[in-house]
């Protein structure tokens, strides 16, 4: 198990002195919770007025239908909204990524690494019903409850699939729109919210991580029409498994670009191109970055 005061250590690479203290205190502080409208089944005016005191919810930064949830909230999974599939219940900073990838309605979109769904199902409610969304998810059970939750909210015009993303994009080439790469990760953003990832955790691991990263990056890729655009993410720290892989992919492959965005959330990295959203920023850790294949201009 990872001594806390060696990944304090490690974060002090990437923040300044003062940044670093606040990180820490962060750490004695509960875990945010979050909660998405699904806009396929209802609306923000409809969640407040039937979730309760409209005092437990805050907006956050990280998508238009995401709110904050207060500690005194009663608002729970046994609540009917959720079983109805009005809402998901989601780590906020985690819906900054799909957030980025911005589909347009009509769009086909892939979601390489979709368990349990949080991503997928937002990626639905922005197409409002158009185009495609599938849904890719390599462990059978967890592709179970991917397929569960895209059926609880209402998702109709989707694919979910168990395959390897190498045979799955092979297959698929020249597809899709828009592709998600919510990449298996070490998971240090999720220290906070569930003390056990620490368990998993070392310096081997985060590197071993970034291999695969890479590879399914590459994998990825191939699904993508001209122009397409992708997003990469991760709900982890490590630069080596953000931007290391980054920039080892467009090291690899010249016909893609970083895609410059005016998000407001996180703060900026690799020459302000992707975003890095700690726990004082709001959310409890992501990484995002908007590649685009480089062809004609949509």
């Amino acid at each position: 198990m990872i001594d806390v005061k060696d990944f304090f250590s490690r974060m002090s690479s990437l923040l300044s002195k003062e940044e670093l203290e606040i990180f820490i205190k962060e750490y004695e502080k509960p875990a945010f919770k979050g909660v998405r409208v699904n806009t396929l089944k209802c609306n923000e005016d409809k969640f407040l007025s039937l979730a309760g005191d409209k005092g437990d919810f805050e907006k956050t930064p990280f998508c238009k239908e995401g709110f904050y949830v207060s500690e005194e909230s009663s608002l729970s999974g046994n609540s009917p909204l959720h079983h109805g599939g009005a809402i998901y219940f989601q780590e906020p900073s985690a819906m900054s990524a799909a957030t980025l990838l911005s589909p347009d309605k009509g769009d086909f979109v892939l979601d390489l690494c979709a368990a349990p769904g949080g991503k997928s199902t937002q990626l639905a409610s922005a197409l409002g019903g158009t185009g495609l969304i599938w849904s890719n998810e390599i462990v059978k059970n967890r592709a179970n409850i991917l397929l569960s939750n895209m059926e609880r909210c209402g998702v109709s015009n989707a694919v979910i699939s168990s395959m390897d993303p190498e045979t799955l994009c092979s297959a698929l080439e020249g597809t899709f729109d828009k592709v998600l790469v919510d990449a298996p990760c070490s998971g240090e953003g999720m220290f906070r919210k569930d003390p056990s990832a620490y368990d998993e955790w070392s310096i081997e691991h985060t590197k071993s991580c970034s291999v695969r990263q890479l590879k399914i990056l590459n994998s990825a890729k191939k699904a993508l029409k001209s122009s397409g655009v992708l997003v990469y993410s991760t709900c982890t720290f490590s630069p080596e498994e953000n931007e290391q892989v980054i920039e080892n992919f467009l090291m690899e492959n010249p016909d893609f670009e970083l895609m410059e965005s005016e998000e407001s959330f996180g703060r900026k990295t690799l020459d302000n191109k992707a975003y890095r959203i700690y726990p004082m920023d709001g959310g409890e850790g992501h990484f995002a970055a908007k590649l685009r294949k480089k062809g004609e201009d949509i």
